[in-house]
């Protein structure tokens, strides 16, 4: 039978690693990732996997030539290189193991993408039920508040900023101009993230400078929540000459902006949701019926955004930010200039999302499907319901939801999400003992 877990961290803590036998101590795998030839993290970094060895704990890594980590320095800190992993108490990787290589009986642990039935994947679930493996998803493990406590916000957020940043620059290019973007790459064209800022902050130099054409009027960015996505998004956003402004001042900032400076605004549910009956917005009835809620985001924040970055969590029994309707509606709205010989206009003030959430069918209900590292963008015109990948003048809304976006950091994402997993590993490999000590007797 299925053994899934729900890691919720709020059952009885387990004594770590005492009272086990000495001689048979657990085993912790790091398996390869064969997903993706993008994909280059890690669960765990060298150094953390030193401090398990110390504490006690086998460690066995994979060989990989493809990890941002090196085998040499995953050896020096105590880990033993090899292919075999049968002998792991719990096998762990990022992204799903290939289903014909999955061992019976084992534990593994990973993002598989199966808590929401994702269709996709249901080859994977029924092997993890043929084989009766227990699988712990990272994606389930939560604290007392049911707030993850592993995962790769943060660099999801800066990766996909400095993705549409570069995004941006080649539309607008498209669109007859070039501007200080055009010197932004792609998240994985830089070392690390310092280098990145640090070309971002550059750009923002330029701007400062009066760089951008006059005849693009303000250039606005919506952040949607305040969580790590966004958080992320937005320490890579500061880069540039940022003026942040509340929502409700947006029509007065496209009217009168300076195209010295960016303008940016963070929009949560109460900026936008209103109850279908009246009355003021409600957090706590929000979150048990957000049924009851209507979006006017379309029209009170859409119209005025020249690029979108959306990085929230939706239910859905949510409304949508914005529905196919208010997709086509959008590119009705005016540039806000008038084209002059080798000076054109915007043919619609909405430039580009960037969907971090890359939730399908989501708060965003055209957006259908993920873009890649290899090819990040495609151009999505509502008019016809159709995507065009690799014309960037091609009309339509420029889209960026890759669902793997920490991989183009992937030293720094390994090391973030190794630090807030590291804590539980003690834990996780005691628990799991006990359970099979108990199943076979």
């Amino acid at each position: 039978m299925l053994r899934a877990v729900r890691f919720a961290l709020g059952f009885p803590r387990l004594p770590g690693l005492r009272g086990m036998s000495s001689r048979q101590p657990p085993v912790l795998a790091i398996a390869r990732e064969e997903t993706s030839i993008w994909e280059r993290r890690a669960p765990l970094n060298p150094l953390q996997v030193q401090q398990l060895v110390r504490s006690g704990i086998k460690v066995i890594v994979q060989p990989s030539t493809r990890r941002a980590y090196s085998m040499d320095e995953y050896s020096q800190a105590g880990a033993v290189i090899q292919d075999n992993v049968s002998e792991a108490t719990v096998i762990m990787s990022i992204k799903t193991i290939p289903v014909d290589t999955l061992l019976p009986d084992k534990t593994y642990s990973f993002f598989s993408h199966t808590i929401k039935a994702q269709e996709a994947n249901m080859p994977l679930l029924d092997a993890v039920l043929d084989k009766r493996i227990r699988l712990l998803d990272y994606e389930t493990m939560k604290n007392h508040k049911g707030q993850r406590v592993v995962a790769f916000g943060q660099y999801a957020g800066m990766a996909g900023m400095i993705n549409i940043l570069h995004g941006v620059g080649l539309r607008l290019l498209a669109f007859g101009h070039h501007t200080p973007f055009m010197h932004i790459g792609t998240a994985h064209n830089y070392p690390n993230t310092s280098a990145a800022k640090a070309a971002v902050a550059s750009v923002g130099r330029e701007i400062q400078y009066g760089l951008l054409p006059s005849v693009l009027g303000p250039i606005v960015f919506v952040f949607t929540g305040s969580g790590n996505v966004s958080q992320g998004a937005q320490e890579v956003f500061k880069q540039l000459p940022v003026e942040m402004v509340h929502p409700s001042q947006l029509p007065f900032v496209v009217a009168s902006g300076d195209n010295r400076r960016i303008y940016g605004t963070i929009v949560n549910r109460e900026d936008y949701l209103v109850h279908r009956h009246g009355g003021e917005f409600d957090k706590e009835y929000c979150n048990v019926h957000p049924e009851m809620y209507k979006s006017e985001f379309a029209t009170t924040i859409a119209p005025y955004m020249s690029v979108l970055i959306n990085g929230t969590y939706w239910d859905p029994r949510s409304p949508r930010l914005l529905t196919y309707a208010d997709a086509k509606q959008l590119l009705t709205v005016n540039g806000g200039s008038v084209s002059k010989p080798g000076e054109p206009c915007l043919p619609h003030r909405l430039l580009a999302i960037c969907d971090i959430s890359a939730d399908l069918g989501g708060s965003l209900e055209f957006m259908t499907e993920c873009t890649s590292i290899d090819s990040p963008f495609l151009i999505y015109n509502p008019v016809n319901n159709e995507s065009v990948a690799g014309d960037m003048s091609a009309s339509g809304m420029l889209i960026s939801s890759i669902d793997n976006m920490p991989a183009q950091i992937p030293r720094e994402a390994t090391d973030f999400f190794g630090s807030h997993l590291q804590p539980f590993i003690g834990e996780v490999v005691s628990w799991i003992k006990i359970q099979e000590k108990r199943m076979s007797e």
